[in-house]
């Protein structure tokens, strides 16, 4: 009697989940809310600009304390000013900087030189 029992609750449950209606769709989730935008970083000042032909442009960045290069390949070198040199000169390794009265040197350690010359600086938005 109690396997008739037993056996008419499990009919019930397996129709019951059978049934016509499909299940009610599960509730929407919310979307993820996305991390705030980083700002852009402030563009540095440039006190100065060189054309170095076939090597790039070196830019005077940050009070004078750095010289930016500009490869023409794309890649950036930052040179770091030797304190109290004079004339200013800007290194990092294998690669020197150096303004003169007359334009400014950049110079390898393998030896190769390039002339550079002084370049006007973009005017500034009023």
């Amino acid at each position: 009697m109690r396997s008739v029992q037993m056996l008419s609750a499990l009919a019930v449950v397996t129709l019951t989940a059978c049934s016509a209606e499909p299940p009610a769709p599960p509730a929407p989730v919310a979307a993820p809310i996305p991390p705030p935008a980083t700002p852009a970083p402030t563009p540095e000042t440039v006190t100065a600009t060189y054309d170095c032909p076939s090597a790039g442009v070196v830019e005077i960045i940050r009070q004078g304390r750095f010289a930016r290069l500009r490869m023409t390949d794309g890649r950036i070198v930052n040179l770091g000013v030797i304190r109290g040199s004079q004339p200013p000169v800007w290194s990092e390794v294998g690669l020197r900087f150096v303004t003169t009265d007359d334009g400014a040197e950049l110079s390898q350690d393998n030896g190769r030189t390039v002339r550079c010359s002084d370049t006007a600086l973009p005017a500034a938005a009023s």
